[in-house]
């Protein structure tokens, strides 16, 4: 349930920011549909140092958010993986793009809130 809540927070809060005219484009690389989700598929297997299963149930759609001063682009995924389909772990993350580095980093999602109001992480 705390998931489904997350997904619709960050969905809303994507839809109620207007980005700035002073604020970059979302990069042609995670732009919303077949482009970011093949993104997120290849970020999260490379990351989780590619586990025999993996199945992204629900993502964003990567969306601005400024954290730590910068404008980023951030997408939360509900995903599942392990050795197999019995054995795999519900896990959420939060994947955050550098837009100026053309990088990504995973971040939880009490890390991105904490990093977004300003404190230390």
């Amino acid at each position: 349930m705390k998931v489904i809540l997350g997904l619709l927070l960050c969905g809303i809060a994507a839809i109620g920011q207007i980005p700035s005219a002073s604020q970059q484009s979302k990069p042609a690389l995670i732009q919303d549909g077949a482009s970011a989700q093949e993104y997120i598929s290849r970020a999260l297997y490379e990351y989780l140092d590619k586990p025999p299963y993996l199945v992204i149930h629900a993502e964003t759609p990567f969306f601005g958010k400024c954290i730590a001063g910068k404008n980023m682009w951030v997408a939360l995924v509900e995903f599942y993986c392990g050795e197999s389909e019995k054995s795999s772990l519900h896990c959420l993350t939060v994947i955050v793009y550098d837009p100026t580095t053309n990088e990504h980093r995973f971040m939880k999602p009490d890390e991105v809130t904490q990093a977004a109001s300003g404190e230390a992480i």
